[in-house]
């Protein structure tokens, strides 16, 4: 089984396969998780490690991805194509088994320029090669003010989609990220949803539809917008919750999103991170994660509790 690994936590991920199908759902989306049918690449089945992860965090190599072998954790391994991403910051897989990676800047622009941020990266599931998938549309460019690109990454099996935030060209005065739809069928954006600074983002089927949730880049704020049955975002951005408002609360913002479901319920996980388009290694080891559960009647998350990352 993959384990998943950023900094210095880690997760299964299993199938679930007890969704049930509600007909409220545009085009009788499933109720719940959407990125389940997400495959283990061939080519880490290949390096026959008893627990081999993804590992993501920055400290003690040159960026980019490794695969460690959690039952041993000096075992690693990194195709020589991959430091050409330099270090990241969001990845994910498809039905596939393909990687998807999102370069980030980390301490230092010589790694990664501000002109290379605002593209995508494909590490192929059989050969591990990587390569340049896409240059994000943009008009503005990452630059030294404000050096970050392409962000958050999530994969929606539903309609086959990868969505991507971004905050190229964004100023503290002007608010001009952007979160892109693209069919992966034939890599194009297809959708996008403008003037959103967003880092953490995720999509889920609720009892009244699908929507995409993000996190402000800007604020401790949550928020959700609708997407139609071919994943296209429709409507207008609904504030969800604020994390300062909750109880042990930060005014971070949200760096990841995530889905679960655990004994018939669903959650949603929050990972938080300080962030003032500049670069700064993360270095909080007090650093949280809050927790949710969807309530189907209310349609709404609860927060139930905050723990350490």
């Amino acid at each position: 089984m993959l384990l998943l690994v950023t900094g210095f936590a880690y997760y299964f991920v299993t199938k679930d396969s007890s969704q049930t199908t509600d007909n409220s759902l545009q085009a009788h989306f499933k109720l719940g998780i959407v990125n389940n049918c997400r495959q283990i690449p061939t080519f880490i089945k290949a390096l026959k490690m008893r627990q081999p992860a993804i590992d993501s965090k920055q400290q003690g190599h040159s960026g980019g991805l490794l695969i460690r072998d959690i039952a041993n954790i000096n075992h690693i391994w990194q195709h020589q194509s991959w430091s050409q991403s330099g270090y990241i910051g969001a990845f994910d897989r498809d039905k596939k088994g393909h990687i998807y990676v999102a370069p980030s800047p980390y301490l230092s622009l010589q790694v990664n320029p501000p002109h290379l941020q605002n593209q995508l990266y494909l590490i192929d599931n059989d050969t591990a090669q990587m390569s340049l998938l896409m240059k994000l549309p943009s008009t503005d460019i990452p630059n030294n003010k404000n050096p970050f690109g392409s962000m958050g990454l999530f994969y929606d099996c539903d309609t086959n989609s990868l969505y991507v935030s971004s905050l190229a060209g964004s100023v503290p005065t002007q608010e001009n990220g952007v979160i892109y739809q693209i069919d992966l069928s034939n890599n194009k954006v297809i959708s996008q949803l403008e003037h959103t600074d967003a880092i953490g983002i995720g999509v889920f089927n609720t009892i009244k539809g699908k929507r995409l949730f993000f996190g402000s880049a800007r604020k401790p704020h949550i928020y959700s917008i609708r997407l139609d049955e071919k994943g296209q975002f429709i409507g207008t951005k609904r504030y969800e919750i604020s994390l300062s408002k909750i109880q042990g609360g930060d005014s971070t913002v949200a760096k990841k999103i995530l889905f679960k479901k655990i004994a018939n319920k669903y959650q949603m996980i929050i990972k938080e991170t300080e962030f003032g388009f500049r670069l700064m290694a993360e270095s909080n080891p007090n650093r949280k994660k809050y927790h949710f559960q969807y309530s189907i009647s209310k349609d709404k998350w609860i927060f139930t509790q905050a723990s350490l990352d």
